[in-house]
């Protein structure tokens, strides 16, 4: 018997050994904190899978990379998706730029498999909506027609192209208003490795994360073939976050991964290939970090110097912790003066939107962009207008100063209402260490009474423009390049060809005409008023039955009760009075009430 058992441990043993060497995937966690200007810190949170397969290999039968991520590929015909939910304004101005970028409330992109069927890619496009939706517990499900575009210029798959192959259909949709909570960060977790339980996911606690100034989680899949037939792929599917903290409200310069996220982390992810945290020390000398760091990297990219220390926790749990428990904590110590306050030169490029107009019947839309870059810089500004936000095209202005730059190419979609939105694209080149306004006009409308939020006097929500250009240096730039996958290829990661960045400015916050939603209020509450006093009375009559009773006997008197004693133990029957006998008739002719 132990013989049988034995051999049975064996081969389970093999069958499981054989069935794990057949995925060819690989999954890497980092973390990069970088101190911002004016006492705050930044942590970037990537995880990366990237799984070999070849055209034999199936979506369905996974290994580290999450099963319902993979079916979106496999039965919507997805080559690349990204998605984001975000809280907070990410200050360019003050901040630089971040390593993944997003808009406030959530938005999503997907691009499609080539094909001549628009109606089809538009049922995809509203069912991988509606699956993402159910998927992270969002409200995707209200994208529709309405209020999805197709870029042509702004948005570029991150995938290989080959030459005479067709281009992938795009489809894009933001909800700026999207509130992200604790309900979307769980089903966020639960697609990785390792989940919630170990690794550096295990530091995003939701007391910690949604208690920051800004925070955004993103999920970026895309697919990459070696060859025209796509024979062999790679399918990669990166989760990040980012959050952004004041140090101030931790009562001090000085921080460290207990004290910004509340706890320690035990050790890395055990599915993991390498676990990194990067502290980005650059200029900072007077500081002082709790640990000697496994490496100390030091790279030029595009003219900027950097200069990270490099904290290996598969290092850290076979050396230091040596079979104990330990908890790695990386603590950094501010040793120059609280009173000198540090100012950092501002990035190449920032922008700011608003809206200019008196009353309720005209505005105007205004996108601020500021070159502080030594030379000229070519952008294209992305304008998604809602069609309940009717814009002008001839009143589309860009001036510096008295002066008005002509663009170099313009494409516009104009909306529809109720079925498109409005879509600009304007091409144009800002001149050096100048300030440019971009304007466009637009009517305020009145709306059906279905058609306003529940709080309709808070307003309806313009989504964020993005600004997209190739910057010649990479001052205050963290992005990981194109080609690229993981934050450690991007050291040295030099590009003749300029470094490309996305920003997104504002979402706009627009008061339309609201009709005075109390008057129905009112009016319901009278009708109803009014039905529930005639209905009651009304019903009363109709359903139950008038009964005449008679009048009660008066009570006799103890002289009376003393006689009716007597005649009871006489055994004669005490006479009833008229009243008595005229009730028993009556009660007795009585028909039954309800």
């Amino acid at each position: 018997m132990w013989k049988f058992l034995l051999w049975s441990f064996l081969g389970l043993a093999t069958l499981k050994g054989s069935a794990v060497a057949e995925f060819s995937d690989v999954f890497d966690e980092e973390l990069f904190v970088k101190p911002l200007p004016d006492k705050f810190v930044y942590s970037y949170f990537q995880f990366t899978t990237r799984w070999e397969l070849s055209r034999n290999d199936s979506l369905l039968h996974t290994n580290l990379v999450s099963r319902p991520l993979a079916e979106l590929f496999h039965h919507f015909g997805v080559q690349e998706l990204h998605l984001s939910f975000t809280y907070g304004l990410w200050r360019y101005e003050s901040w630089g730029y971040p390593v993944t970028d997003a808009g406030p409330g959530a938005e999503v992109w997907a691009w499609f498999d080539p094909t001549t069927d628009r109606a089809s890619i538009d049922h995809r496009w509203k069912m991988l909506c509606g699956t993402l939706s159910g998927l992270f517990c969002a409200s995707l499900s209200f994208i529709d027609p309405s209020n999805t575009f197709e870029p042509v210029y702004s948005l570029r798959p991150q995938t290989h192209r080959f030459p005479g192959q067709p281009e992938p259909i795009l489809r894009y949709a933001a909800l700026p208003r999207e509130i992200v909570c604790t309900e979307n960060l769980t089903p966020w977790a639960k697609l990785l490795p390792c989940r919630s339980r170990e690794g550096l996911v295990s530091l995003l606690v939701p007391d910690s994360v949604y208690a920051s100034n800004y925070h955004s989680l993103g999920v970026h899949m895309r697919k990459l073939c070696a060859d025209p037939a796509c024979s062999e792929f790679q399918l990669e599917v990166k989760q990040t976050v980012s959050v952004v903290q004041d140090l101030r409200l931790f009562g001090g310069p000085n921080w460290s991964l207990r004290k910004l996220f509340g706890q320690g982390m035990e050790g890395s992810c055990a599915l993991a290939t390498t676990s990194n945290v990067y502290v980005d020390v650059t200029d900072n000398g007077a500081v002082e970090v709790s640990q000697k760091p496994d490496e100390t990297v030091r790279f030029v990219r595009g003219g900027a110097r950097t200069e990270l220390h490099r904290f290996d926790v598969k290092q850290f749990e076979a050396v230091t912790a040596r079979g104990r428990r330990a908890m790695f904590n990386v603590a950094v110590m501010d040793k120059r003066d609280p009173n000198v306050i540090v100012v950092a030169g501002p990035p190449p490029i920032f922008a700011k939107r608003f809206i200019l107009g008196v009353g309720q019947e005209r505005g105007k839309i205004v996108t601020q962009i500021t070159n502080a870059h030594w030379g000229a810089l070519d952008l294209i500004v992305f304008e998604n207008i809602p069609w309940f936000v009717p814009i002008y095209l001839h009143t589309l202005t860009i001036r510096h100063g008295a002066e008005r730059i002509k663009p170099a190419f313009l494409h516009y979609t104009p909306g529809v209402q109720r079925e498109r939105p409005y879509g600009l694209e304007v091409a144009f080149r800002i001149p050096a260490r100048a300030t440019v306004e971009l304007s466009i006009d637009f009517d305020y409308i009145f709306l059906k009474w279905q058609e306003y939020p529940p709080d309709a006097n808070h307003g309806h929500y313009i989504p964020s423009s993005i600004i997209s250009l190739l910057l010649p240096s990479a001052r205050n730039y963290t992005s990981i390049p194109r080609e690229a996958s993981l934050f450690r290829e991007s050291f040295n990661a030099t590009q003749l060809a300029g470094y490309f960045l996305q920003l997104r400015t504002e979402s706009l916050l627009l008061t339309l005409p609201t009709p005075d939603f109390s008057m129905p209020y009112n009016v319901i509450c009278l009708a109803c008023t009014v039905v529930a006093l005639a209905f009651g009375p009304i019903h009363n009559i109709s359903t139950k039955r008038i009964v005449a009773k008679g009048k009660e006997a008066a009570k006799p008197s103890l002289g009376e009760k003393v006689k009716q004693f007597f005649k009871f133990r006489t055994g004669t029957k005490p006479a009833q009075t008229k009243e008595e006998e005229a009730a028993t008739i009556e009660d007795l002719n009585a028909p039954d009430t309800e």
